[in-house]
C-alpha cells in the first residue's frame, strides 16, 4: 500500500469517525435528516463520477435511486430477505436499467444524426441529457405511479419496511435508525475512497480525457463508447445503492422523493458544491437534507414584533440564487473554492517559512 493510499484510507476513517458522532443526541427527526443526507450524497456522488470525471450530463439520477428503493422495498416486504441482499438486488437492477437507457440514448442520437445527415455514432452530452430527461419523465408517469406496475411499486401506498437486519444489526426508521445511518455512512466512505482512487487510475485518466476533449481522447486510442457505458453504469449503480436504503430509513417508499425535480436538484447542487470533487457530494447531501427541515422547523415566528413565515419554497429559490452567484463568483464550486484557498494559504505559509529560514 502506497503512502498516498494509506493517507486516503486514514482520511476516510477519520471522516467516518467524526460524521458518525454528529447525529448522536439528536431527536429522531434530525437523525432521519442525517441518514437522508447520506442517501442524497450517493446521488451527488454519482454525478461526480459521470459529470465531474467524464463530462456527461444525466437528469435521471433520482430515477435510478428510485429503482433501487422500490427493488429493496419489494424484496424486504414480499420475500423478507436480509437487507444486504435487497441492496445488492437493487443495485444490480439499476445497473441493468442504466445499460438499457444508454443503449436507447445511443439509438436516439444515431437517429437524430441520420435525420440531419450527420455521422452521429457516439452519444454526446446534450443527447444524453435529453434522453435521461425523457427516462425520468417516463418513470415518473408510467412506472412509479401506474397501476400496471403495482407488483414493483406496491401500489398507491408503496412498500412499508417496519424492521430489517443487515450485517446482523437490527434497523428501522425509529428506534434503530442510527444503525442504518452508520452502515450507510460506512458504505459512502468506502465508495468515495474508491472514486478518489479511480480518479488517479488509468481508467480515471481516460475518463478525464473524454471530459476535456472527446476528439483528442479518441485520437489517443480511448474507446469512447466503452468508457461512457462504464461510467454511466457505475454512476447509476452508485445512485441506486443510496436509494435502496430509503425504505429502511423512511419506513416506506413512494414516488415523490424520486421525481424529476429531485434529479434537477441533484444537478444544481452538484454544480453548486463542486461537481468535480468527492467531498462536495457529502456537503451537498447535508445541504439537501438539513436545510429544508430547518426551514420547516424554525422558519416561522416573530421578529421585532413582526410575524414571519419561511416556507420550503424558499429553499428552492435559494438554490437557484446561490447557483447563479456560484457560477459567477465560484466557478469551481464551493468545495473547489475552499480547496484552492487552503492550497494558496499553505503555499503562502511555506513561502514565509522559507524566507525565515534564509534570514536565520
Amino acid at each position: 500500500m502506497t503512502s498516498r493510499l494509506m493517507f486516503r484510507v486514514l482520511v476516510a476513517l477519520v471522516a467516518f469517525a467524526l460524521l458518525a458522532r454528529i447525529p448522536v443526541g439528536f431527536d429522531v427527526g434530525f437523525k432521519f435528516d442525517a441518514a437522508l443526507a447520506v442517501i442524497w450524497a450517493f446521488g451527488l456522488l454519482s454525478l461526480v463520477l459521470l459529470t465531474g470525471y467524464v463530462g456527461q450530463i444525466s437528469l435521471c439520477q433520482a430515477t435510478f435511486a428510485g429503482v433501487g428503493a422500490y427493488t429493496a422495498g419489494m424484496m424486504v416486504s414480499s420475500v423478507h430477505v436480509d437487507y444486504l441482499v435487497a441492496v445488492i438486488a437493487g443495485v444490480a437492477l439499476v445497473w441493468a436499467w442504466a445499460w438499457a437507457a444508454i443503449l436507447l440514448g445511443g439509438a436516439a442520437a444515431a437517429l437524430v444524426g441520420w435525420l440531419v445527415a450527420l455521422p452521429c455514432l457516439r452519444l454526446r452530452g446534450d443527447y444524453l441529457a435529453i434522453v435521461t430527461l425523457g427516462i425520468a419523465l417516463v418513470f415518473d408517469r408510467y412506472i412509479f405511479q401506474d397501476h400496471a406496475f403495482e407488483w414493483f411499486t406496491g401500489g398507491t401506498g408503496g412498500w412499508r419496511v417496519g424492521q430489517a437486519t443487515m450485517f446482523g444489526l437490527r434497523m428501522d426508521s425509529s428506534t434503530h435508525l442510527m444503525a442504518a445511518y452508520l452502515v450507510l455512512l460506512a458504505l459512502f466512505c468506502l465508495v468515495a475512497l474508491l472514486l478518489v482512487n479511480l480518479h488517479e487510475s488509468g481508467a480515471g485518466r481516460r475518463f478525464r480525457a473524454i471530459r476535456d476533449s472527446e476528439l483528442a481522447a479518441a485520437t489517443m486510442g480511448v474507446n469512447l463508447t466503452r468508457y461512457k457505458l462504464l461510467a454511466f453504469g457505475m454512476s447509476a449503480a452508485i445512485a441506486g445503492m443510496g436509494g435502496s436504503f430509503y425504505p429502511l430509513v423512511a419506513g416506506s417508499v413512494s414516488p415523490q422523493p424520486f421525481w424529476l425535480f429531485t434529479s434537477l436538484q441533484f444537478a444544481a447542487i452538484a454544480v453548486l458544491m463542486g461537481v468535480r470533487y468527492v467531498p462536495a457530494a457529502a456537503l451537498g447531501g447535508a445541504f439537501m437534507a438539513f436545510v429544508p427541515d430547518v426551514l420547516t422547523r424554525y422558519g416561522h415566528g416573530t421578529f421585532m414584533g413582526h410575524a414571519y413565515e419561511i416556507s420550503y419554497d424558499w429553499f428552492q429559490i435559494a438554490v437557484g440564487v446561490l447557483l447563479i452567484v456560484q457560477l459567477i463568483a465560484l466557478p469551481d464550486g464551493v468545495w473547489g473554492d475552499l480547496r484552492s484557498r487552503v492550497r494558496h494559504a499553505r503555499s503562502a505559509a511555506r513561502a514565509v517559512g522559507g524566507r525565515r529560514v534564509k534570514v536565520a
